[in-house]
């Protein structure tokens, strides 16, 4: 209630700044929102737990140009929501990234525990934590739970429906939702890259080329799962580790016509030391890396201080923002 009285400034500042859209997860927002931001487009956040075709028409009827489904909507009654609502009203869904112990991340764990607010973008995934039990005559002294052989009572695994798009476009989805929240400008990229290129092969009912379909094992993560468009995924109680099997070594922000990239270092890595290279529409490829240069010509075989520039000689011109990564296992225990 304390927040109200600056909400209408804010919100006329958004439309003046060229705000394409607002995510919204409250009605009192979204009616103040009609008044203050009215070119605006209102998009209705996953957070207001739209699960059925009769929500959607009223948000619709209030104002709502999309409504962003909850989580748990599997696919058959997406295919009945597009099916029983107007078809101006566009259909988003998540496809992509962590799933929500909590419904449609409706969550307070994380504030509660670590004064961060999941529903303000700041969730610090405490769900994912490890636990054990504490007697309290016994401080010190940790008991571990075992519930199916584990201790991460409240973990799950990540989304990922990069195999099945196909189908999320023949149900009616209209646009697909990456998690990009606390994610490196790397995992945007990638991710996104990859759901492009096969999103594409999709609508042209053609294979995925599974040089993109690879991509997604690329980035960290946790195991896959197809969360709740074809039932219950069930939790992941073993771990709540990342899988981290490709590492950025450097940047690429200039690149002359024949091959002469310059770049800034993330990591360090050697001349002979196999990496690849990817980047906007560029398929990965993998190279021997060369002798390197310094930015006054002297021979670098290892660039070491972080975000130094130097350049290097690839077979191929390419993109700026393209990455240099190598394998390496990253992954926790």
């Amino acid at each position: 209630e304390d927040e109200l009285a600056g909400l209408p400034g804010y919100l006329e500042a958004l439309q003046v700044a060229g705000a394409d859209a607002l995510i919204i997860a409250d009605l009192g927002v979204l009616e103040l929102a009609k008044k203050y931001a009215p070119n605006v487009k209102k998009h209705v956040s996953t957070q207001l737990g739209v699960i059925n075709s009769a929500t959607a028409n009223a948000l619709y009827d209030l104002g709502a140009d999309t409504v962003v489904l909850a989580r748990e909507t599997p696919l058959e009654d997406i295919r009945k929501i597009r099916a029983n609502t107007p078809k101006e009203l566009r259909i988003e869904a998540f496809v992509h990234g962590a799933m929500c112990v909590s419904f449609s991340g409706r969550c307070l764990l994380s504030n509660y525990l670590t004064g961060r607010d999941a529903n303000r973008g700041q969730c610090a995934q405490p769900c994912r934590w490890k636990y054990h039990l504490v007697e309290e005559k016994r401080p010190g002294e940790y008991f571990e739970i075992s519930e199916d052989g584990g201790t991460h009572i409240m973990n799950s695994r990540d989304m990922c429906m990069i195999d099945h798009l196909d189908e999320l476009c023949d149900a009616g989805i209209d646009c697909l939702k990456i998690e990009g929240r606390a994610k490196s400008a790397y995992y945007a990229a990638i991710v996104t890259g990859a759901y492009r290129h096969c999103l594409d092969a999709a609508a042209a009912g053609e294979p995925l080329d599974p040089v993109w379909r690879d991509e997604v094992e690329h980035i960290s993560h946790r195991h896959y799962a197809t969360g709740f468009f074809y039932g219950q995924p069930g939790q992941y109680y073993e771990n709540a580790r990342y899988l981290r099997d490709w590492q950025i070594c450097a940047v690429v922000t200039d690149c002359t016509s024949d091959g002469v990239a310059t770049m800034s270092l993330r990591n360090k890595f050697s001349a002979g030391d196999t990496v690849e290279i990817v980047g906007p529409d560029t398929k990965p490829f993998t190279i021997t890396v060369p002798a390197m240069r310094g930015t006054d010509g002297e021979v670098l075989l290892e660039p070491k201080t972080p975000q130094m520039t130097f350049t290097m000689e690839l077979p191929r011109p390419v993109p700026p923002m393209s990455f240099v990564r190598h394998a390496v296992e990253l992954s926790g225990k």
